[in-house]
């Protein structure tokens, strides 16, 4: 099997962001495939109360304060994502997408017609996966293509 189009999905603040990206350059280099390091920024919550005419004192609202923080903290996002993406595979191209981080990146490796998504897991044991969720494993029902796991031991072995 060749790949063509590769993704490497990675959460900037994960500690496996690193070892995804690299595995993922690892599979594009042997296949001569396209290498895409996408990282998903999520959407802005209502977290400050305030009161609506609609809703009540129950209400939240959202500040133009806490707007431009949460823009300027996508920009600071995208920058560390082309850091990185220059740094670990610089031929590689950096994607920043907005949203839920499974949802986005399949619909977006669906888009570009990918072959393999390449995203960190942390193996989470059951109660773990419970009570936290797993981002890795709803990205590995909604895919729609291969995904290549990269574990802790996995990333620790290939560095």
């Amino acid at each position: 099997m060749q790949f063509k189009s590769i993704i490497a999905a990675i959460d900037l603040d994960d500690d496996l962001a690193e070892g995804v990206v690299s595995a993922a350059a690892s599979l594009a280099h042997k296949d001569g495939a396209g290498l895409q390091i996408v990282s998903v920024w999520p959407p802005l919550t209502t977290a400050t109360p305030g009161f609506s005419a609609e809703l009540g004192a129950s209400s939240s609202v959202v500040t133009e304060a806490l707007m431009e923080q949460h823009k300027e903290g996508r920009a600071d996002a995208v920058k560390q994502l082309e850091a990185m993406t220059e740094k670990r595979a610089p031929s590689a191209k950096s994607v920043m997408l907005d949203g839920e981080a499974p949802d986005e990146v399949a619909q977006y490796a669906a888009k570009i017609g990918a072959d393999v998504i390449v995203t960190g897991s942390h193996q989470r044991n059951f109660w773990g996966s419970l009570f936290q969720g797993s981002a890795s494993m709803e990205l590995v029902r909604e895919a729609p293509c291969a995904v290549f796991l990269v574990t802790k031991a996995f990333a620790e072995k290939h560095k």
